[in-house]
Protein backbone atom coordinates (compact mmCIF):
# COMPACT_ATOMS: atom_id res chain seq x y z
CA UNK A 1 0.00 0.00 0.00
CA UNK A 2 1.44 3.35 -1.00
CA UNK A 3 -0.70 5.61 1.15
CA UNK A 4 -1.95 4.93 4.66
CA UNK A 5 -4.85 6.91 6.14
CA UNK A 6 -5.83 6.55 9.78
CA UNK A 7 -8.87 7.62 11.77
CA UNK A 8 -7.14 10.86 12.86
CA UNK A 9 -7.03 11.99 9.22
CA UNK A 10 -3.28 11.56 9.07
CA UNK A 11 -1.98 10.56 5.67
CA UNK A 12 1.24 8.55 5.56
CA UNK A 13 3.37 8.10 2.45
CA UNK A 14 6.15 5.56 2.11
CA UNK A 15 9.55 6.46 0.72
CA UNK A 16 10.53 5.22 -2.71
CA UNK A 17 13.72 3.15 -2.86
CA UNK A 18 13.75 2.13 -6.52
CA UNK A 19 13.35 -1.61 -5.94
CA UNK A 20 13.93 -4.27 -3.29
CA UNK A 21 17.66 -4.69 -3.99
CA UNK A 22 18.24 -0.95 -3.66
CA UNK A 23 16.17 -0.99 -0.48
CA UNK A 24 18.59 -3.54 1.02
CA UNK A 25 21.57 -1.41 0.02
CA UNK A 26 19.89 1.60 1.61
CA UNK A 27 19.34 -0.28 4.88
CA UNK A 28 22.97 -1.45 4.99
CA UNK A 29 24.25 2.09 4.41
CA UNK A 30 21.95 3.47 7.12
CA UNK A 31 23.03 0.74 9.55
CA UNK A 32 26.74 1.44 8.98
CA UNK A 33 26.21 5.20 9.17
CA UNK A 34 24.22 4.95 12.39
CA UNK A 35 26.88 2.69 13.92
CA UNK A 36 29.64 5.16 13.09
CA UNK A 37 27.63 8.08 14.50
CA UNK A 38 26.91 6.27 17.77
CA UNK A 39 30.54 5.18 18.18
CA UNK A 40 31.73 8.71 17.41
CA UNK A 41 29.46 10.17 20.11
CA UNK A 42 30.73 7.61 22.62
CA UNK A 43 34.34 8.45 21.70
CA UNK A 44 33.75 12.20 22.15
CA UNK A 45 32.11 11.64 25.54
CA UNK A 46 35.03 9.48 26.69
CA UNK A 47 37.54 12.17 25.62
CA UNK A 48 35.60 14.83 27.51
CA UNK A 49 35.51 12.71 30.65
CA UNK A 50 39.29 12.39 30.67
CA UNK A 51 39.46 16.16 31.17
CA UNK A 52 37.84 15.72 34.59
CA UNK A 53 40.24 12.99 35.68
CA UNK A 54 42.89 15.42 36.93
CA UNK A 55 45.89 13.66 38.50
CA UNK A 56 44.04 10.45 39.30
CA UNK A 57 45.30 8.79 36.11
CA UNK A 58 42.01 7.06 35.47
CA UNK A 59 41.44 5.98 39.07
CA UNK A 60 38.69 8.46 40.05
CA UNK A 61 35.35 6.95 41.04
CA UNK A 62 33.39 9.18 38.65
CA UNK A 63 35.60 8.25 35.71
CA UNK A 64 35.41 4.53 36.52
CA UNK A 65 31.62 4.67 36.63
CA UNK A 66 31.54 6.67 33.40
CA UNK A 67 33.88 4.24 31.65
CA UNK A 68 31.71 1.33 32.75
CA UNK A 69 28.66 3.05 31.30
CA UNK A 70 30.47 3.88 28.05
CA UNK A 71 31.69 0.30 27.77
CA UNK A 72 28.14 -0.98 27.96
CA UNK A 73 26.99 1.72 25.56
CA UNK A 74 29.65 0.58 23.09
CA UNK A 75 28.42 -2.99 23.42
CA UNK A 76 24.89 -1.75 22.65
CA UNK A 77 25.94 0.43 19.71
CA UNK A 78 25.22 -2.14 17.03
CA UNK A 79 21.78 -3.10 18.42
CA UNK A 80 20.94 0.61 18.68
CA UNK A 81 22.00 1.13 15.06
CA UNK A 82 19.89 -1.87 14.04
CA UNK A 83 16.85 -0.37 15.78
CA UNK A 84 17.35 2.99 14.04
CA UNK A 85 17.64 1.16 10.73
CA UNK A 86 14.48 -0.86 11.30
CA UNK A 87 12.25 2.11 12.23
CA UNK A 88 9.82 2.77 9.35
CA UNK A 89 10.66 5.96 7.44
CA UNK A 90 7.63 7.83 6.18
CA UNK A 91 6.17 11.18 5.35
CA UNK A 92 3.23 12.01 7.59
CA UNK A 93 0.68 14.68 6.70
CA UNK A 94 -1.00 15.91 9.88
CA UNK A 95 -3.63 18.63 10.17
CA UNK A 96 -1.17 21.51 10.46
CA UNK A 97 2.26 20.21 9.44
CA UNK A 98 4.20 17.76 7.31
CA UNK A 99 6.65 15.50 9.11
CA UNK A 100 9.56 13.73 7.41
CA UNK A 101 10.68 10.82 9.56
CA UNK A 102 14.32 10.35 8.51
CA UNK A 103 15.80 9.00 11.75
CA UNK A 104 19.17 9.94 10.30
CA UNK A 105 21.57 12.59 11.56
CA UNK A 106 23.35 14.15 8.60
CA UNK A 107 26.74 15.62 9.72
CA UNK A 108 26.48 18.40 7.11
CA UNK A 109 22.99 19.39 8.27
CA UNK A 110 23.52 18.60 11.95
CA UNK A 111 21.18 21.36 13.18
CA UNK A 112 18.18 19.75 11.45
CA UNK A 113 18.30 16.77 13.77
CA UNK A 114 16.91 13.34 12.95
CA UNK A 115 13.55 14.41 11.50
CA UNK A 116 11.96 17.39 9.77
CA UNK A 117 8.73 19.16 10.64
CA UNK A 118 7.30 21.66 8.15
CA UNK A 119 4.26 23.86 8.80
CA UNK A 120 1.94 24.02 5.79
CA UNK A 121 1.71 27.81 5.99
CA UNK A 122 5.50 28.01 5.42
CA UNK A 123 5.51 25.90 2.24
CA UNK A 124 6.10 27.94 -0.92
CA UNK A 125 7.04 25.09 -3.30
CA UNK A 126 6.15 21.43 -3.61
CA UNK A 127 7.03 19.92 -6.96
CA UNK A 128 8.73 17.00 -8.68
CA UNK A 129 12.48 17.39 -8.72
CA UNK A 130 15.03 16.73 -11.47
CA UNK A 131 18.56 16.10 -10.24
CA UNK A 132 21.41 18.35 -11.40
CA UNK A 133 25.11 17.62 -11.21
CA UNK A 134 27.42 19.59 -8.94
CA UNK A 135 24.78 20.60 -6.41
CA UNK A 136 24.80 20.12 -2.65
CA UNK A 137 21.57 18.47 -1.61
CA UNK A 138 19.72 18.66 1.71
CA UNK A 139 19.80 15.69 4.09
CA UNK A 140 18.36 12.57 2.50
CA UNK A 141 15.76 10.46 4.22
CA UNK A 142 16.96 7.49 2.18
CA UNK A 143 19.62 6.90 -0.46
CA UNK A 144 18.77 8.79 -3.68
CA UNK A 145 18.17 5.76 -5.90
CA UNK A 146 14.59 6.43 -7.07
CA UNK A 147 15.36 9.81 -8.61
CA UNK A 148 12.22 9.87 -10.74
CA UNK A 149 10.14 9.87 -7.54
CA UNK A 150 11.89 12.76 -5.79
CA UNK A 151 9.82 15.72 -4.60
CA UNK A 152 11.29 19.11 -3.75
CA UNK A 153 9.70 21.02 -0.87
CA UNK A 154 10.75 24.60 -0.13
CA UNK A 155 9.62 26.25 3.09
CA UNK A 156 10.20 29.84 4.15
CA UNK A 157 10.15 30.99 7.76
CA UNK A 158 11.41 34.42 8.90
CA UNK A 159 12.75 34.96 5.36
CA UNK A 160 14.96 31.86 5.67
CA UNK A 161 14.38 29.21 3.02
CA UNK A 162 14.94 25.51 3.63
CA UNK A 163 14.84 22.86 0.93
CA UNK A 164 13.79 19.26 1.47
CA UNK A 165 14.23 16.45 -1.06
CA UNK A 166 12.24 13.28 -0.49
CA UNK A 167 11.61 10.23 -2.71
CA UNK A 168 7.92 9.39 -2.41
CA UNK A 169 5.88 6.53 -3.69
CA UNK A 170 3.14 8.04 -5.85
CA UNK A 171 4.69 11.56 -5.87
CA UNK A 172 1.90 13.17 -7.91
CA UNK A 173 -0.71 12.21 -5.34
CA UNK A 174 1.59 13.38 -2.54
CA UNK A 175 2.09 16.81 -4.15
CA UNK A 176 -1.65 17.19 -4.69
CA UNK A 177 -2.39 16.30 -1.06
CA UNK A 178 0.26 18.70 0.26
CA UNK A 179 -1.09 21.63 -1.78
CA UNK A 180 -4.61 20.85 -0.62
CA UNK A 181 -3.49 21.14 3.00
CA UNK A 182 -1.36 24.23 2.30
CA UNK A 183 -4.36 26.05 0.85
CA UNK A 184 -6.53 24.97 3.77
CA UNK A 185 -3.95 26.16 6.32
CA UNK A 186 -3.54 29.54 4.63
CA UNK A 187 -7.30 29.91 4.34
CA UNK A 188 -7.68 29.31 8.09
CA UNK A 189 -4.91 31.82 8.78
CA UNK A 190 -6.66 34.45 6.66
CA UNK A 191 -9.96 33.78 8.43
CA UNK A 192 -8.32 34.20 11.83
CA UNK A 193 -6.69 37.44 10.68
CA UNK A 194 -10.03 38.75 9.42
CA UNK A 195 -11.77 37.85 12.67
CA UNK A 196 -9.04 39.58 14.66
CA UNK A 197 -9.40 42.68 12.50
CA UNK A 198 -13.16 42.75 13.09
CA UNK A 199 -12.69 42.32 16.81
CA UNK A 200 -10.31 45.29 17.14
CA UNK A 201 -12.84 47.50 15.31
CA UNK A 202 -15.62 46.82 17.83
CA UNK A 203 -15.78 48.00 21.44
CA UNK A 204 -18.38 48.08 24.20
CA UNK A 205 -19.77 50.80 26.44
CA UNK A 206 -18.70 50.60 30.07
CA UNK A 207 -22.17 50.71 31.64
CA UNK A 208 -23.66 49.50 34.91
CA UNK A 209 -25.45 46.59 33.29
CA UNK A 210 -24.76 43.42 31.36
CA UNK A 211 -23.76 43.51 27.72
CA UNK A 212 -26.69 43.98 25.31
CA UNK A 213 -25.86 43.08 21.68
CA UNK A 214 -26.63 45.63 18.95
CA UNK A 215 -27.13 48.47 21.44
CA UNK A 216 -23.96 48.50 23.53
CA UNK A 217 -21.41 48.63 20.73
CA UNK A 218 -18.94 51.19 19.42
CA UNK A 219 -17.72 50.51 15.90
CA UNK A 220 -14.71 52.04 14.18
CA UNK A 221 -16.29 52.15 10.76
CA UNK A 222 -15.01 53.19 7.35
CA UNK A 223 -15.67 56.92 7.75
CA UNK A 224 -16.02 57.42 11.48
CA UNK A 225 -16.91 56.17 14.94
CA UNK A 226 -20.42 54.72 15.09
CA UNK A 227 -22.41 54.28 18.31
CA UNK A 228 -25.07 51.56 18.44
CA UNK A 229 -27.38 52.53 21.31
CA UNK A 230 -30.81 51.94 22.79
CA UNK A 231 -32.96 54.72 24.26
CA UNK A 232 -31.19 54.74 27.62
CA UNK A 233 -27.72 54.73 26.10
CA UNK A 234 -28.69 57.33 23.48
CA UNK A 235 -29.61 59.78 26.23
CA UNK A 236 -26.29 59.13 27.91
CA UNK A 237 -24.07 59.38 24.82
CA UNK A 238 -26.13 61.88 22.83
CA UNK A 239 -24.35 61.13 19.55
CA UNK A 240 -24.85 58.60 16.75
CA UNK A 241 -21.54 58.96 14.94
CA UNK A 242 -18.41 61.10 14.74
CA UNK A 243 -16.55 61.52 11.47
CA UNK A 244 -12.82 60.82 11.52
CA UNK A 245 -12.29 64.14 9.75
CA UNK A 246 -13.87 66.02 12.67
CA UNK A 247 -11.86 64.41 15.47
CA UNK A 248 -9.11 66.64 16.82
CA UNK A 249 -8.21 64.79 20.01
CA UNK A 250 -8.92 61.50 21.73
CA UNK A 251 -7.60 60.71 25.19
CA UNK A 252 -8.40 59.04 28.48
CA UNK A 253 -10.49 61.45 30.54
CA UNK A 254 -9.93 62.36 34.18
CA UNK A 255 -13.67 62.07 34.78
CA UNK A 256 -14.99 59.12 36.78
CA UNK A 257 -18.69 59.75 36.27
CA UNK A 258 -20.96 60.89 33.46
CA UNK A 259 -24.68 61.60 33.75
CA UNK A 260 -24.95 59.50 36.89
CA UNK A 261 -22.97 56.56 35.46
CA UNK A 262 -19.77 55.77 37.37
CA UNK A 263 -16.86 54.59 35.25
CA UNK A 264 -13.08 54.72 35.38
CA UNK A 265 -12.91 54.16 31.62
CA UNK A 266 -14.26 57.42 30.22
CA UNK A 267 -12.75 58.52 26.90
CA UNK A 268 -12.74 62.14 25.79
CA UNK A 269 -13.27 62.75 22.06
CA UNK A 270 -12.88 66.36 21.00
CA UNK A 271 -14.08 67.94 17.75
CA UNK A 272 -14.05 71.57 16.61
CA UNK A 273 -17.54 72.18 17.98
CA UNK A 274 -18.04 69.73 20.84
CA UNK A 275 -16.38 67.41 23.34
CA UNK A 276 -17.86 63.95 23.97
CA UNK A 277 -17.30 61.89 27.11
CA UNK A 278 -17.96 58.21 26.50
CA UNK A 279 -17.47 55.28 28.92
CA UNK A 280 -15.70 52.55 26.91
CA UNK A 281 -14.32 49.21 28.01
CA UNK A 282 -10.60 48.84 27.20
CA UNK A 283 -10.22 52.59 26.61
CA UNK A 284 -6.54 52.52 25.69
CA UNK A 285 -7.13 49.85 23.03
CA UNK A 286 -9.93 52.01 21.63
CA UNK A 287 -7.70 55.10 21.54
CA UNK A 288 -4.87 53.21 19.81
CA UNK A 289 -7.18 51.75 17.17
CA UNK A 290 -8.87 55.11 16.62
CA UNK A 291 -5.54 56.83 15.97
CA UNK A 292 -4.64 54.08 13.50
CA UNK A 293 -7.81 54.96 11.61
CA UNK A 294 -7.03 58.68 11.81
CA UNK A 295 -3.50 58.15 10.49
CA UNK A 296 -4.89 56.13 7.59
CA UNK A 297 -7.37 58.88 6.74
CA UNK A 298 -4.65 61.54 6.81
CA UNK A 299 -2.35 59.71 4.40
Amino acid sequence: MLVIKDKDMKVKYKFSYGGFFKYLINQIVIFLGSSVEIMFVIFIISRILTLFDGDNHGNSVILNVANTFLGRATFCALPMAAILTAIPRRLILNDSFLKINRYILDPIYFTRGFNDKINYKDIIKCEKYIFCKGRLYPPYAVMPFARKDFVKIVAENDRIEKTYLVPVQNPDDFIKEVWKRVQLAKSKENDETSKAAVTTNMFQFDLQRGYMPDCDEIVLGVNGVEFKTDKATAGLINVKSISYNDIQLCKKSDKHSINGIDSDNIVEIKTATQTYYIPIKNPYDFINELYKKLNTCNQ
